[in-house]
């Protein structure tokens, strides 16, 4: 079981004064990323899981170089065809990887607690392919990629390890394509919300309509009749803003093979070097032996 490293963390000061920053148009007042201006004396508790798997020098080695930042939602953590100047190493919350333009797009990955956002600095390439929004607002631990390349090229033995993820994510992608070409909407729902339950780690998904309509590419009134019937079926619980997860085992015979797929892609990222896997860890309500997985 998969338990959390807390570490003797001290961010520096972005500036005399931090203050938002936008991440891409000015327009765009709502997506900004904001630095934490606290000066942490005392440990804190990583929760990202591949920092967390890091052996201790390899942490304390990053560690000068991470900064926790706050992302509301609809934030651009990293715009496609630009490049990237951060990793982000996602603590709390939701980030979506999408493919298209700015008006029509669709989902082709999620990432949380499970993963980072920057994918091409560790493949090497200084430019990202897709765009990173913030689905629900959360926390990470960011570092520029100048110094994770930096700290890579130290220890490469880092880049091995924050590769397995990358396998996962491979994975994610393609298995969003076939599941949009081949199975039904209910089902492809059911797939999101479990992927984004895992995420989180909460059984509340702060989630509205019209962005589980755009992740999934079909109109909002497809998911408000799939949200309905799963209602129906005392499945979930539907409220203004927010899906509740009620009856997660229904959720799972819902959803295609999909989901089963890309959990597994990501148990096999969580095997540590001593044989043993922590693919898995408490979801809060059902007990230590209650054990759920998760991809991004």
């Amino acid at each position: 079981m998969f338990m959390h490293r807390t570490v003797d963390y001290c961010p520096v000061h972005e500036s005399a004064a931090p203050v938002p920053f936008a991440l891409h148009s000015p327009a765009r007042k709502e997506t900004v990323l904001i630095v934490s201006s606290d000066i942490q004396s005392s440990p804190i508790t990583v929760k990202n899981r591949i920092l967390a798997q890091l052996p201790p020098d390899d942490l304390l080695a990053l560690q000068p170089m991470l900064r926790p930042v706050d992302f509301r939602g609809r934030a651009v953590l990293q715009e496609a065809n630009r490049r990237v100047e951060y990793v982000h190493f996602i603590e709390q919350g939701l980030v979506s990887q999408v493919a298209g333009t700015r008006t029509d797009y669709v989902e082709t990955a999620m990432v949380g607690v499970f993963g980072y956002v920057g994918v091409p600095v560790v493949l090497g390439s200084p430019i990202a392919s897709q765009r990173s929004i913030a689905s629900m607002p959360g926390t990470a631990l960011r570092i520029s990629a100048a110094d994770l390349t930096a700290v890579l090229a130290d220890r490469p033995h880092i880049r091995e390890h924050l590769l397995r993820y990358v396998q996962a994510l491979i994975a994610q992608n393609t298995q969003s394509v076939l599941c949009a070409a081949r199975h039904e909407i209910n089902q492809r729902l059911a797939r999101w919300l479990l992927l984004a339950n895992d995420r989180i780690q909460s059984d509340i998904l702060h989630i509205t309509h019209e962005l589980l309509a755009a992740s999934l590419g079909v109109r909002r009134a497809s998911i408000t009749n799939a949200l309905l019937q799963f209602e129906a079926e005392g499945i979930v619980q539907k409220t203004r803003g927010a899906v509740r997860v009620i009856d997660r085992p229904g959720l799972e015979n819902r959803a295609c093979d999909c989901y089963s797929v890309v959990r597994d892609a990501y148990a096999w990222t969580q095997d540590t070097h001593d044989g043993h896997s922590h693919a898995g860890c408490s979801h809060g309500h059902g007990g230590q032996d209650d054990i759920i997985a998760g991809t991004a």
